[in-house]
């Protein structure tokens, strides 16, 4: 059976009460900036890709984003009773993909209308809530690789993949009840892990 190896929970990335956002907030806090870049760079191009846009586009596109949110983030009224912070993202995000759309389409003498369109879907937010979901468990999971080893991962992907027990079992060569435990240990360590990272990364008041 894997061991469990400790993991320091209380490194100074989660020791500050205040959210990555609410600091980055700050137009003085350069650090809170360049960590928040850091996190929301690989998630804003995850989002432009599933809006279709052009992959030589992708880099200036996600840098364009990134500097709106920049020049906006300190200003733009956030919390329980304004915009949530990824409705503003997306809204950021459908904005700039469609002013690129029209640009192009002009230069192109296409139908901007529906070319725009084509690259910017009614329904951004749910696909911001999806991405943000995938985002969150890719860092999760990779927090985890540090935690777990062997098959205790093994196990613990192919639940997320839907696998029976008995499939796992099979698969793997193990009882189980080493499969209920090795799952329940990750799974645990997963909860506590996400907690941690969504209470790091999202606004709340």
């Amino acid at each position: 059976m894997d061991k469990l190896h400790e993991v320091n929970l209380s490194n100074e990335q989660w020791k500050t009460r205040q959210t990555l956002i609410d600091r980055a907030r700050d137009p003085n806090n350069s650090q809170a900036w360049d960590e928040f870049t850091d996190y929301y760079k690989g998630f804003i191009r995850m989002v432009l890709m599933q809006l279709q846009a052009p992959l030589d586009d992708l880099e200036d596109l996600s840098q364009t984003i990134l500097v709106k949110l920049w020049q906006n983030l300190s200003t733009v009224e956030l919390g329980r009773d304004h915009a949530k912070f990824r409705t503003w993202l997306g809204t950021v995000i459908r904005n700039t993909v469609y002013t690129h759309c029209s640009q192009a389409a002009s230069r192109k003498r296409r139908d901007t209308s529906a070319a725009v369109a084509n690259a910017v879907p009614p329904d951004i937010e749910d696909i911001i809530e999806s991405e943000w979901r995938k985002h969150i468990i890719a860092m999760v999971i990779e927090r985890l690789n540090a935690s777990f080893s062997g098959k205790a991962m093994d196990v613990f992907r192919m639940t997320l993949n839907g696998k029976a027990v008995d499939d796992i079992a099979s698969a793997l060569e193990l009882t189980k009840d080493s499969v209920y435990v090795l799952r329940n240990r990750v799974q645990s360590r997963f909860r506590k892990e996400a907690r941690h990272l969504r209470s790091h990364l999202e606004f709340y008041q």
